[in-house]
């Protein structure tokens, strides 16, 4: 039977009218006593996994009666800006709490951590590096962090299920013998925080990623063409050479120059890992060993880096300092800089200079 006009009309004001009471229902329950019905004051655990989104959050908080509406915490989040601060981990709560309450217990950190920080400073070579990695984590070995690097070095290996190499690197399998340690430099040094169960494989790629990222940006920030490699290897002897950070582009200018005009390098640090000693002092005879990496005895670089060098290095290596510094040796104040030269005399009388100082290191 087909409705008038006028009913068809009272029929929708009816369903209006109808939402309307339900909607303020609703609103009603969830202000005043609706949501779950949980005792206020009981304690909650909370695992916030490592990506977790504050939606997915305040989802599960709302479901634990932890708060009484997930929109109305997720506002609140927004106002503090909860997302670009959660942490993985463990956190304490309990049923029925302000919104800003909560919010305020997830920017404090969590009170038990399921991750692992582990701190990777500059200029470290990569069996130091594996060290630091395997004292992190109470489930991994050396060996086992080893393992994944050695697994990608052989020749013939599957590169499926194996570390992913940024295209720029040399092919670990194809080093020649010349090459100490295909990896060196390529393991980013940087505070990092992993969840606990990653496995050794996962954590390298993070560390190898993080150096594409690094020299991504490094040479887009750049107007070099140079190869990123070759820069990777200028880094690490700019890393070795420095303590003062302000040195580094002074420095690059300095290996730049000495390239130049054909000069051999002759840098105490490339002695130092040809060695294969971690030491601070070069003795004469150690500028005569027999090393592509000694670059006292062999022109031009090194064929590969010498340590894994910080981004300011990378960026000293990509935009060096213009100048025609040809030589430098570390000053008398014994606070890690240098003195630089133009030509040999005045390095002697930079190096006199700092012989005439005692104990300096």
């Amino acid at each position: 039977m087909a409705l008038s006009r006028s009913s068809k009309w009272f029929l929708i004001v009816c369903l209006v009218v109808v939402a309307a009471i339900g909607g303020a229902l609703l609103w009603l329950s969830e202000s005043v006593g609706g949501g779950p019905d949980i005792e206020a004051g009981q304690p909650v655990e909370i695992e916030v996994e490592q990506g977790m989104s504050v939606r997915a959050l305040s989802d599960r908080l709302s479901e634990q009666g932890v708060v009484r509406r997930a929109s109305s915490f997720r506002n609140a989040a927004a106002d503090a800006q909860l997302d670009q601060h959660l942490q993985p981990g463990g956190y304490d709560l309990e049923t029925g709490m302000d919104n800003e309450q909560a919010v305020e217990v997830f920017l404090d950190g969590p009170a038990r951590t399921n991750t692992v920080r582990v701190t990777i400073p500059e200029g470290l070579p990569v069996e130091i590096i594996l060290e630091r990695l395997a004292d992190g984590f109470e489930d991994h070995s050396l060996e086992d962090f080893r393992t994944v690097l050695d697994e990608r070095t052989e020749e013939g290996s599957d590169a499926d299920g194996l570390l992913a190499l940024p295209d720029w690197v040399p092919e670990p399998a194809d080093a020649g013998e010349e090459i100490i340690e295909p990896y060196e430099g390529l393991l980013f040094p940087e505070t990092y925080d992993f969840e606990a169960d990653r496995s050794p494989r996962e954590v390298l790629q993070r560390l190898i990623d993080q150096t594409d990222r690094v020299m991504e940006r490094s040479l887009a920030e750049s107007d070099t063409d140079l190869d990123p490699y070759e820069a990777l290897v200028k880094a690490s002897l700019i890393e070795r050479e420095t303590r003062v950070s302000e040195e580094r582009p002074r420095v690059a200018g300095v290996v730049e120059n000495r390239l130049a005009d054909g000069m051999r390098l002759q840098i105490d640090a490339t002695v130092l890992y040809a060695r294969g000693e971690h030491t601070e002092r070069v003795l004469i005879e150690d500028t005569e060993i027999e090393s592509p990496y000694n670059t006292y005895h062999v022109a031009g670089l090194p064929p590969a880096p010498i340590a894994a060098p910080g981004e300011a290095s990378v960026r000293a290596a990509l935009d060096p300092e213009e100048h025609d510094f040809l030589f430098y040796v570390l000053a008398p104040e014994c606070d890690g800089s240098h003195q630089f030269a133009e030509d040999s005399d005045g390095h002697q009388a930079n190096v006199r200079e700092f012989r005439a100082v005692d104990n300096c290191q």
